[in-house]
C-alpha cells in the first residue's frame, strides 16, 4: 500500500429527523450523490436514507421493504436483506429520469434481492421501489466464488460491474462485468431459474495490514473509464460474521482494468460507500462508514486526490 495516505475529514454523522422513528443510520453501506442530495442504503435496515449536502440537518428515510427487522442482533443479521451497494441507472426509454439501483450481498439466500427505485422527476423518487430476485446473476457466480459477497455496483457505459469482497479464508477480490442489458433482462424476467453468465471477471490482490487482507467494500465509476474503490481490512473468516477493522483504503483501477494505486486512509473507519466529483485538478471523494455497532451512528467523510494523475 502506498505510504502517502489520505486524511479523512469528518463532515457529519448521519442523524435522522424525529419523524423517522430512528435517531440515526448506523450501518451505511452504499451511497449515491445527486444534485447535493446524499442517498444511503444501510445493510441492517429496510430503508433508504436521504440527506441534504447543503447543511447538516437530520435526514429522512424512505421505505424499501415494509415492516421491521428484529431488534435482537443475531435474529436481525439472519433475516436482513443486506443491501450493500447503491448506484444510479442513467435515463433510458423506460426510466426517463433514471433510477437508483441497490444490490443485496448474496451471502445468504435472504440477501439475493435487488432494488430499483425510479425517479419520477429529477430529485424525486417514485412512491415505491421495485424489488427483484438476483439469483440469475448470483447462482452462476457461486460456482466461481466459494463465499459470494457483493459489496459494490457501478454502471459504466453499457457495462454493469459488481464488486466481490474477499475475507481471511477466501481472498477473492474481483470486479465482475455484465452487459447493462442483462439487468433489464433480469427486471423483465422474474424467473429465478434464469441464468445470466458474467462477461468478464478480473481478480485483484490489494495487500494486507497486520496479516488481514484488504478487501473491496464499494466502487465508483469515473467518466474516463477508471473506477475508484474503497477497501477495508476486516478480521473475519467469512462473509457473514463481522470482525475488527484494522485498516481502510481507497484505490484506483484504470480504464484498462489495471490496479494503479491504493492508499491508506486515516483515521481508520470501516468505509463501505464511496462517491466522487471533479473539482478543478482534483477529485473530492465522499465516503460513508459502518461501525458494525447499532449504537454508533454512521459518518460521512471527505478527502481529496489529485486527478487526473
Amino acid at each position: 500500500m502506498h505510504s502517502d495516505g489520505l486524511t479523512l475529514i469528518e463532515l457529519r454523522e448521519l442523524q435522522l429527523n424525529e419523524a423517522t422513528g430512528r435517531s440515526y443510520l448506523s450501518a451505511a453501506s452504499g451511497m449515491w450523490v445527486a444534485d447535493d442530495t446524499l442517498y444511503v442504503v444501510p445493510d441492517d435496515d429496510l430503508v433508504l436514507g436521504v440527506f441534504s449536502l447543503h447543511d447538516s440537518a437530520p435526514g429522512q428515510t424512505l421505505t424499501i421493504i415494509p415492516g421491521a427487522l428484529p431488534q435482537d442482533a443475531k435474529q436481525r443479521k439472519a433475516v436482513k436483506p443486506d443491501f450493500e451497494s447503491l448506484t444510479f441507472m442513467p435515463p433510458c426509454s423506460r426510466y426517463a429520469h433514471g433510477a437508483l439501483l441497490a444490490l443485496g450481498s448474496g451471502s445468504t439466500q435472504q440477501r439475493k434481492r435487488g432494488m430499483l427505485w425510479p425517479f419520477a422527476a429529477p430529485g424525486t423518487l417514485q412512491a415505491e421501489p421495485l424489488l427483484f430476485a438476483l439469483q440469475p446473476l448470483y447462482q452462476p457466480l457461486e460456482q466461481v466464488f466459494v463465499d459470494l459477497n457483493i459489496e459494490g455496483v457501478v454502471i459504466q457505459g453499457d457495462c454493469l460491474k459488481i464488486w466481490q469482497r474477499g475475507n481471511n479464508q477466501h481472498r477473492d477480490n474481483a470486479v465482475i462485468e455484465f452487459k447493462l442489458a442483462d439487468l433489464l433482462t433480469l427486471l423483465d424476467n422474474p424467473d429465478p431459474a434464469l441464468s445470466i453468465p458474467a462477461q468478464r471477471i478480473d481478480r485483484y490482490e490489494l495487500g494486507e495490514v497486520a496479516g488481514v487482507p484488504l478487501t473491496f467494500t464499494d466502487g465508483f465509476a469515473l467518466p474516463d473509464g477508471a473506477c475508484l474503490f474503497s477497501a477495508a481490512a476486516e478480521n473475519t473468516d467469512d462473509s457473514y460474521h463481522d470482525g475488527e477493522c484494522v485498516a481502510a483504503a481507497i484505490g484506483l483501477i484504470d480504464a484498462d482494468r489495471q490496479l494503479r494505486w491504493i492508499k491508506a486512509v486515516q483515521p481508520v473507519y470501516k468505509i463501505e460507500g464511496i462517491s466522487a466529483k471533479q473539482e478543478g485538478e482534483r477529485l473530492q471523494i465522499l465516503l460513508v462508514s459502518d461501525a458494525d455497532n447499532p449504537n454508533v451512528p454512521a459518518k460521512l467523510f471527505k478527502t481529496y486526490i489529485n486527478y487526473p494523475l
